[in-house]
């Protein structure tokens, strides 16, 4: 059943007085969990199609964070096609240090911006024409979303938004538990750091984020008539707009979970 009304709160790992040590290890395990359970590799056709339409090679993420939801995208591509791809990850506080380690690690195909890139107010990068917006949509207002879509028609080619979240009342009960248990799993499986395990399972600090930021997301999320709506307008109308669901596989007993995406290209 979805959620009627969009309430625009607020993300622990967003506010300015969490430290910055935290605020990475949250999006490393966020990035994480989106991979494990598949959000993105089911997504891969919407992204294909994407790039076939618009005939693009080169890829701007916008509010790219520690760029693991692009590098998770990246990845599911297949070998022949990944190739021909190149992202250059972009954010309003780039982390560049994480950025120089992944450029590093894929040589040649993903790129970053070293300064501040200001998803509203930016300019056209002419090697990476078009653009996307991962998992992150959902954090802006109505207002700030519709300027950074604005931008989008301005100075680029087109813009792929992919959110997994979808604003209903499974999302509601289903995310925040799912992301708490793959909190506490990730010092196991994936980085068996002291300071991973001290703050996902010696203290509530990172499951108490999650919680609550995944709660916070789901009640965040757009509908598809609400990002249809914040498109139709003349300064959007050189783009041609498309957006729908795709669903990912999931460990949860219940069923799958959903992610919704709004994909704009020039006609």
């Amino acid at each position: 059943m979805q959620i009627p009304k969009r309430i625009d709160t607020f993300e622990l790992h967003e506010e300015p007085w969490m430290n910055d040590t935290l605020k990475a290890l949250f999006r490393e395990i966020l990035s994480w969990e989106e991979d494990f359970i598949g959000a993105y590799s089911a997504a891969t056709p919407i992204l294909q199609q994407f790039l076939r339409t618009t005939k693009a090679s080169g890829i701007l993420d916008l509010c790219s964070g520690a760029g693991g939801p692009a590098v998770n995208l990246l990845n599911v591509l297949p070998e022949n096609e990944a190739q021909n791809v190149r992202i250059k990850l972009s954010d309003l506080y780039p982390p560049v240090h994480i950025y120089e380690k992944l450029s590093q690690k894929y040589t040649g195909r993903l790129f970053y911006e070293k300064e501040s890139f200001d998803a509203t107010h930016s300019v056209r990068d002419t090697a990476f024409p078009v653009r996307t917006l991962l998992s992150a949509f959902h954090h802006f207002s109505p207002k700030l979303a519709r300027k950074i879509l604005i931008d989008a028609v301005r100075y680029s080619d087109g813009i792929c938004i992919m959110d997994p979240f979808h604003r209903d009342l499974w999302h509601l009960a289903a995310v925040p538990m799912g992301t708490v248990a793959g909190c506490i799993a990730y010092p196991f499986i994936k980085n068996p750091t002291p300071l991973a395990f001290a703050a996902c399972n010696l203290t509530p600090l990172m499951g108490s984020m999650f919680f609550w930021d995944g709660f916070a997301s789901v009640l965040r999320g757009y509908t598809e008539r609400e990002l249809l709506d914040l498109v139709d307008i003349p300064e959007c109308a050189a783009f041609r707009w498309e957006t729908g669901t795709w669903s990912y596989p999931t460990s949860l007993p219940l069923g799958q979970l959903k992610g919704i995406y709004l994909v704009g290209y020039r006609t």
